[in-house]
């Protein structure tokens, strides 16, 4: 199962990489493009140890490559200023924003997150280094159960945009679709407690819906 996720990972990463460039170029070409492979190899040559995330870390689950804005990566608290020491090094061209969830690096000319550097502040992410599989190349991505727990969290996070609400539950009845038979309903349910107290029991009844069929209220 690991191995298969992880070369199933390797894929998907190059597809929605490509797509990402060729939609950069396309329609937003003044904005840079740092690609995860480009973070990645930054983080281990700093020694960072760290967990893709967002859509580049979960897009082997998904079953389908799509484009994402910005690389998102969970650095553990004592190697957070590292890491920020290392991206400033190697994309000085980018502004730096630091909040208590996360360190952003802005693109010079739109404002927007090219990459976002995510602190391990909140109890989901706090067990995050122990919900992973190791990829080929050497770095971390969510394990199957941590990577729709992820997802539910940005659902019914108050502070998430609406629109992309919609998105992480496309993202959710996606991952559910293309792997729910491997899906362990007792990992996932301590994991949705994270989320907030009650969590558990909402993220198996919206798996249950996605595997129905169902639309999924959150």
């Amino acid at each position: 199962m690991a191995t298969a996720t992880v070369i199933r990972h390797g894929e998907a990463l190059r597809k929605s990489t490509e797509i990402t460039r060729t939609l950069r170029r396309m329609y937003r070409p003044e904005v840079s493009m740092i690609a995860p492979a480009d973070v990645i190899a930054v983080l281990h040559e700093a020694g960072v140890r760290f967990v893709l995330m967002g859509n580049y870390g979960i897009t082997g689950w998904r079953g389908e490559a799509r484009a994402t804005e910005d690389v998102d990566i969970l650095v553990r608290t004592r190697d957070h200023r590292k890491a920020v020491r290392a991206i400033q090094d190697a994309f000085p061209q980018l502004q730096v924003v630091d909040y208590p969830v996360v360190t952003r690096f802005l693109d010079p000319v739109t404002k927007a997150p090219l990459i976002d550097l995510m602190k391990p502040n909140q109890p989901l992410f706090k067990v995050a280094f122990r919900q992973t599989v190791l990829d080929a190349e050497g770095y971390l991505i969510p394990n199957l159960e941590f990577a729709l727990a992820c997802k539910f969290a940005a659902m019914v996070s108050p502070n998430r945009q609406e629109r992309k609400k919609y998105l992480d539950a496309a993202d959710f009845m996606a991952i559910v679709e293309s792997n729910a038979p491997a899906i362990r309903l007792d990992r996932l349910r301590r994991l949705g407690e994270r989320v907030y107290p009650g969590g558990g029991a909402e993220i198996i009844g919206l798996v249950e819906d996605a595997k129905a069929g169902r639309r999924i209220v959150f």
